[in-house]
């Protein structure tokens, strides 16, 4: 070997070592927030210590579901499971200096969250989505309980006005029960004016149901892809056992497509089920399909997850997150590829106890919310104020955005 071909030989060793030096770093959730109890910025000390007198204020009794990102800010749902829950919609700073049992900020007001069976203020949130201009899609329409009498509905609020009310729609009884309906989690599409596809998980009439913006009307489509399976009914979650059916509950929609006019496939998954179906947004789209029988031919079964998923995710690069229920963890899969690629992401029995609801912001990062949320719906469960950590916020640097944006 000459002197130029062992320099060669040198400079091409160092480099593959320097390479193989450079390790992509590892694909974890971080924690974000973490709380051991909810509590609120109250107007003053006095209504604080009367929330808890008259116990309007129960702190064991309150529970974070849905979160969403938007302008340095991380709106979350607080749904009334139990009594005791003084606000149902709020949010914290992304930079909030503190990261443990950091306060949480009625949004938009006091006024619209504490006032029972007013049904022009915020009655039970479940879940809501952000899309691009700001407009915060809430779902207030947690039924399946008698702390409000109100019908369940659909709000749209301006977030770049101070919560504005834009439009409100009262779903009616033949589309979601007044007692018993559950609407659970939706994803918007801009096509047409706009419309939300959302999921009613109710135990007597789960399905998707349509929203039309432009319209302001809804209609819902009813399958047997919407049910549980029974292979599936019955898994533990951190010592508190499942073994009823649960329906329809996770969604989420291919990423925005290259040509506006192009069809997307809207995703779902029963929460007592492996299976994700999926059916195209021009189907849901259409009232009069909806009306006929022709569009459950349409219903594609996409693939078996190793687990129950409650949460769907989906980014601007076609990769579908789900929550993995009895595994503690995440999976992702990609939509462009087999379903036999999917993958788990993260995995921790600590930290990922009933991971639930997904968000992105602008800056590559997904977030997941964690909550144990069936402890609050088990209705033999005992609730104790603790130290013991029982929400988190975690953090995962995708580098995507949602499936919102090109």
């Amino acid at each position: 070997m000459g002197f130029c071909d062992l320099l060669g030989f040198l400079f091409v060793s160092y480099c593959v070592r320097q390479r193989s030096a450079v390790k992509k770093p590892p694909e974890k959730f971080q924690m974000e927030f973490q709380w051991s109890h909810i509590n609120f910025t109250w107007p003053s000390v006095d209504a604080y210590h009367n929330a808890v007198l008259e116990s309007k204020y129960i702190p064991e009794n309150n529970a974070m579901a849905g979160i969403k990102y938007f302008n340095n800010r991380m709106y979350i749902a607080l749904p009334r499971i139990r009594t005791g829950t003084p606000v149902t919609l709020a949010y914290v700073p992304i930079n909030a200096r503190l990261k443990t049992n950091v306060l949480l900020r009625p949004y938009p007001s006091w006024e619209m969250n504490a006032q029972p069976n007013n049904c022009s203020t915020l009655q039970n949130v479940q879940s809501m989505e952000i899309d691009k201009y700001g407009v915060m899609w809430i779902l207030d329409g947690v039924r399946i309980n008698n702390l409000t009498r109100c019908p369940p509905k659909i709000v749209l609020m301006d977030l770049r006005n101070n919560g504005k009310i834009l439009q409100s729609h009262n779903v009616p009884n033949e589309i979601c029960l007044h007692q018993g309906g559950f609407l659970n989690d939706l994803v918007v599409d801009e096509s047409d004016g706009g419309f939300a596809y959302i999921t009613d998980n109710s135990i007597q009439d789960p399905g998707i149901i349509v929203y039309s913006r432009h319209q302001n009307r809804s209609w819902k489509f009813r399958d047997a892809s919407m049910f549980g399976e029974l292979d599936a009914a019955e898994f533990e979650v951190d010592g508190v056992p499942n073994d009823i059916l649960i329906p329809v509950d996770g969604i989420t929609m291919a990423p925005m497509p290259l040509r506006r006019n192009e069809d997307r496939l809207v995703y779902y998954c029963a929460l007592s089920g492996f299976s994700i179906y999926a059916i195209s947004s021009q189907i849901l789209r259409d009232e009069a399909i909806c009306k006929s029988g022709i569009w459950r031919s349409e219903v594609e079964m996409v693939g078996r997850k190793q687990s129950q998923s409650d949460g769907l995710a989906m980014d601007n690069k076609g990769n579908l997150y789900y929550g993995m229920l009895s595994m503690y963890g995440v999976g992702k899969w990609n939509i462009k590829k087999p379903f036999n690629t999917a993958r788990k992401v993260d995995t921790s029995r600590r930290t990922f106890v009933w991971p639930d609801s997904f968000s992105f912001d602008l800056n590559g990062n997904l977030y997941i919310l964690t909550n144990g949320i069936n402890k609050y719906f088990s209705p033999t469960y005992e609730l104790r104020l603790s130290t013991d950590i029982k929400f988190r916020i975690l953090r995962l640097t995708t580098g995507t955005k949602s499936y919102l944006y090109s």
